[in-house]
């Protein structure tokens, strides 16, 4: 069995004559956690978008869990994603205005029971273990747009979760959240990574997201892949600088990482 959980291989996508992502090699193991960075515009949600199989032309080669993205059909796509977990930043909340949290999460098991059959009497343990395990419980049968941003992702991460993906890819998992909720989806994504058998993409564009289990990091920038390795080797002062601009410094300890002004690092 091959063991990359996700492989690129000169990957383009252009956009009329601009070229907006242009990856020449990328590799994830299977079991891999590896944070994604780069700015606003980077191309990250681009990349996402090809490893779903949703960016129309893109050139180059794209695998997951050794399928080509490129050769498969309708059919072959969707069996690959229901091996997929995938956490947007939130749902549009029109689309999920008349659902429950606990109808929500039993979306990511229609892929697995098929469309148009209805969940079995598994489906729905499954689905109420992953609401128990998120301490979603007592909000089970609340509206989802009634509850707060932090509990719309975890119920995300539910959905995701009861799918009992292979991979699964979190786009900006901690956005607009406050510090106390980031902290919560950070140890959600601890837990995860002790599972040993999830190939985690963690992306986001703040360094202080990405948990102390994490040891490898991609950054990508302008479209292009612009360092990958540990985090000891990728954040450098001169990578820092690149990414925030002048006047910001990198502070690090017990495996965690954050950019603050250099005026607060220095006081």
């Amino acid at each position: 069995m091959n063991s990359n959980a996700i492989q690129l291989e000169k990957l383009t996508v252009r956009a009329g004559r601009k070229t907006i992502l242009a990856i020449d090699n990328l590799s994830i193991d299977r079991g891999e956690l590896v944070g994604l960075l780069g700015p606003n515009g980077a191309g990250k949600t681009t990349l996402l978008r090809c490893l779903l199989g949703l960016q129309k032309h893109a050139r180059g080669r794209v695998q997951v869990l050794g399928k080509d993205i490129k050769t498969l059909g309708a059919r072959g796509l969707g069996l690959l994603r229901r091996r997929i977990g995938y956490v947007p930043q939130l749902l549009p909340s029109h689309s999920e205005m008349p659902l429950t949290v606990r109808e929500v999460v039993a979306i990511g098991r229609t892929g697995i029971a098929g469309l148009f059959h209805p969940l079995r009497k598994r489906d729905w343990e499954i689905v109420d273990e992953w609401i128990e395990r998120l301490g979603l419980s007592s909000l089970a049968a609340h509206g989802y747009t009634q509850i707060s941003g932090g509990q719309q992702r975890k119920t995300l991460i539910a959905r995701a979760m009861v799918q009992q993906p292979e991979v699964l890819i979190l786009d900006e998992p901690t956005a607009n959240l406050d510090m106390g909720w980031r902290e919560r989806i950070v140890e959600i994504i601890s837990e995860f990574y002790q599972l040993g058998n999830l190939t985690i993409l963690l992306v986001c564009h703040e360094l202080e997201v990405l948990p102390s289990c994490c040891n490898r990091i991609a950054i990508i920038d302008s479209g292009e892949l612009v360092a990958d390795g540990s985090p000891g080797d990728v954040l450098s002062e001169e990578m820092i600088r690149s990414l925030y601009g002048l006047g910001f410094d990198l502070l690090a300890g017990n495996g965690r990482y954050v950019v603050v002004p250099s005026e607060v690092a220095h006081a």
